[in-house]
C-alpha cells in the first residue's frame, strides 16, 4: 500500500503517520481532509494536533523541556530503533533520496505524536508563537500542567517556575517587554531573576504577589484564596480588594482568604510547606474543601464529601503515585467516613450504623 492510499485516522486505534502525513501536506487532498474531519469530532485530541501543526514548521529536532517528557522521548527513540533494526524497511525495495526524507520527516512528526501521548499527562501545553501571516497575535502565553504532573519553566526574563500538578500560568503578552505580569490557578514555585526596574507581579483569584528577585511558591485555588511560602528575599502580599498588605521574608508563610483578609505566620515554614516539589501531597489540618481541590489537581479525580464532614480537618500524607481511590479511601477513614463510587465521582459518605469500614 502506498503512501497515498493508506486510510485516514483511525479514533479508536490512533495512526500517527496519518496525522504526521496531515501536519506535513503529504498525501492526498481526501486523505488529509478526512482525517482533519475525524480529529475534529474528538476535540480530545484537538490539542495534540494543535502542538503538531507548530511541530511540523519545526526543522530542528524537538527539544522537551521536562524530565517526564525526556523520557518519554527517549523510550520512542527505543522503540523506533528497533524497529528500524528489524526490519522498518520493506526488502528488496528501492527507497529514493527525497522519499526517505519525507519518511523521516513523517517518522519525527510520528514519534512527537507518540511522546505527547505516552508523556501526555505530564507534557507542558505551550500557546504561543503567531500561527500564520493572517494570525493575530495571542493576548497571553499560556502554561498548563494535567493532574498528577509537574514540569519546569524557564520564563523569557530568566525567571525558574516548577509548575505544580493541574496548575495554569498565564503570562501577559507584555510579559518580553518588561511587564512581568502573569496569572496563577493552582500552585508553582518560583525563582525570580532579579530586575529592579520591572516588579514580578502575579494575579491569583484572592490576592496579587509582587516581588523583585527571590524564591516563593503560591498555592491559589478558587475556593481557599492564596497562600504564599516566601524561602528567600522578601515579597509584598495585597488583597485583590486592595484593602490589605503585608510584605512576607524569608520563612514566613500568608494566607489571604477570599475574602480579603491576610494572616501571616512570621518564620514558620518548614519542610511540609515545600513538600509538594518533591512529588508529596501534604496536608496539616487542612479544611475539607481545599482537600478537594487538591485531589482534583494532583490525582485528577473528583471527590464529593457529605455534609457531616465539612468542618473536620484532613491530616495526611501522600505521594503522588499512589491511586486516588486510595487516597479518597485513607482521607475518608481519617475522619470517620468511607468512599462510594457513582458515576466517575468519589463520595466521602458517614459509614451506616453496624457497616465494616471498607
Amino acid at each position: 500500500m502506498s503512501d497515498q492510499q493508506q486510510p485516514p485516522l483511525d479514533p479508536s486505534s490512533p495512526d500517527w503517520d496519518a496525522v504526521a502525513r496531515l501536519v506535513s501536506g503529504e498525501g492526498t487532498e481526501d486523505e488529509r481532509a478526512a482525517t482533519a474531519r475525524l480529529l475534529g469530532e474528538h476535540p480530545s485530541r484537538a490539542a495534540l494536533i494543535d502542538v503538531l501543526m507548530q511541530v511540523g514548521q519545526v526543522r530542528e529536532p524537538l527539544a522537551p523541556t521536562s524530565a517526564e517528557v525526556e523520557a518519554a522521548l527517549a523510550s520512542v527513540r527505543s522503540r523506533a530503533l528497533i524497529e528500524r533494526r528489524t526490519g522498518g524497511a520493506r526488502r528488496g525495495s528501492v527507497v529514493s533520496l527525497d522519499a526517505y526524507r519525507m519518511r523521516w520527516q513523517r517518522a519525527r512528526l510520528s514519534a512527537a505524536a507518540a511522546v505527547l501521548v505516552v508523556a501526555g499527562a505530564g507534557l507542558i501545553w505551550r500557546v504561543a508563537a503567531n500561527r500564520g501571516a493572517d494570525s493575530r497575535a495571542p493576548d497571553r502565553m499560556s502554561y498548563a500542567t494535567s493532574p498528577g504532573v509537574m514540569d519546569s519553566l524557564n520564563l523569557p526574563d530568566g525567571s525558574r517556575v516548577l509548575l505544580g500538578p493541574g496548575s495554569r500560568l498565564d503570562l501577559l503578552s507584555s510579559f518580553k517587554s518588561g511587564a512581568r505580569e502573569m496569572s496563577l490557578a493552582g500552585e508553582a514555585r518560583f525563582a525570580v531573576a532579579h530586575d529592579a526596574a520591572h516588579p514580578f507581579v502575579i494575579h491569583t483569584v484572592s490576592a496579587t504577589i509582587r516581588d523583585v528577585g527571590t524564591v516563593f511558591s503560591v498555592h491559589s485555588d478558587a475556593a481557599e484564596g492564596a497562600r504564599v511560602v516566601v524561602s528567600e528575599g522578601a515579597v509584598e502580599v495585597q488583597a485583590k480588594s486592595g484593602a490589605s498588605r503585608q510584605t512576607l521574608r524569608a520563612g514566613d508563610v500568608g494566607v489571604v482568604a477570599t475574602g480579603g483578609a491576610i494572616r501571616v505566620q512570621r518564620a514558620v515554614a518548614g519542610s511540609d510547606d515545600l513538600a509538594w516539589t518533591h512529588g508529596r501531597l501534604v496536608f496539616r489540618d487542612a479544611s475539607v474543601t481545599q482537600v478537594v481541590a487538591d485531589l482534583r489537581r494532583w490525582y485528577g479525580v473528583e471527590v464529593q464529601v457529605d455534609s457531616a464532614f465539612a468542618e473536620r480537618p484532613v491530616t495526611a500524607n501522600f505521594d503522588r503515585a499512589i491511586a486516588g481511590l486510595d487516597v479518597a479511601r485513607i482521607i475518608a477513614a481519617s475522619i470517620g467516613g468511607t468512599v462510594r463510587e457513582e458515576g466517575g465521582v468519589l463520595h466521602i459518605i458517614s459509614i451506616p450504623a453496624g457497616a465494616p469500614l471498607k
